[in-house]
């Protein structure tokens, strides 16, 4: 967010922000403990917004609010989309007490959740016909690479991403990301999320195809293309901090709801 700010005309840092933003836990204050899958965030009016606090650490929210307070922790994506499903035109603001606090009008809320609602990309049954080097111009792959690797940090079961140039049967050729070790069913999910994280990174028109080929065709692909190093998945030890809080919005079926 610091280096956002800093460069206030750069919006490939602003995509990055926004990127990090949804795929981040979120400390939310609340008026009251949650009941159920029901949240009631604490509104503050200021001169020509209505907005919810929102903390990128457990230690910055307890350091704002100076006692005891209510509080959820729920992933961004889900803040996001609860509070403009909640169609009351609120605001977001993102670390209120820090010299680069950020401001998220309702229109921009409105873009993010709808680039998260997005359906996922359709599958293909086209068969490659050779790998090679990525083609992209070193700006793109500089912007692509980073948002690859923050996506596809903590993917459980991954064991290896590479960026490569393929050649399709008939003729057409483009970027292209094997992945290796991603269960069956997972893959359509993770497929998505590599969409997702183009659209966030101003790179939705790279045309970028996602595959999962079998250890001796990623073999062949891992020498030819550029491997990407995402954080490993790490399972979570949770957080304890003495205060009142809750854990809602990890089960994708059960979503919570403001009050």
């Amino acid at each position: 967010m610091q280096r956002m700010q800093a460069s206030p005309d750069d919006a490939a840092a602003r995509l990055r922000f926004h990127s990090e933003l949804i795929n981040s836990e979120i400390f939310v204050l609340l008026e009251e403990e949650a009941r159920g899958d029901n949240l009631r965030p604490r509104v503050f009016d200021l001169a020509d917004a209505h907005a919810v606090l929102a903390f990128d650490s457990e230690a910055r929210m307890v350091g704002f609010a100076g006692q005891r307070v209510a509080y959820a922790a729920l992933p961004g994506r889900v803040l996001v989309t609860m509070l403009v499903e909640a169609r009351a035109g609120l605001s977001l603001i993102v670390n209120a007490d820090a010299p680069h606090a950020e401001l998220l009008p309702p229109e921009l809320l409105d873009w993010l959740a709808q680039t998260l609602a997005a359906p996922p990309p359709v599958a293909d049954e086209a068969m490659p016909e050779g790998f090679s080097a990525p083609e992209l111009p070193a700006s793109s792959l500089a912007l692509l690479v980073p948002a690859l690797e923050r996506r596809l940090s903590g993917v459980p079961g991954l064991q290896a991403a590479v960026l490569a140039e393929v050649s399709w049967q008939g003729g057409a050729r483009g970027p292209v990301l094997a992945l290796a070790g991603v269960p069956e069913p997972a893959r359509p999910a993770l497929a998505r999320a590599v969409a997702e994280a183009l659209e966030l990174s101003g790179l939705a028109d790279s045309g970028l195809d996602v595959v999962f080929p079998g250890p001796a065709a990623m073999a062949r692909i891992a020498e030819v293309g550029r491997p990407l190093a995402p954080a490993p998945f790490a399972p979570s030890t949770g957080v304890t901090d003495g205060m009142s809080g809750t854990t809602p919005g990890m089960d994708p079926s059960r979503p919570p709801r403001l009050k």
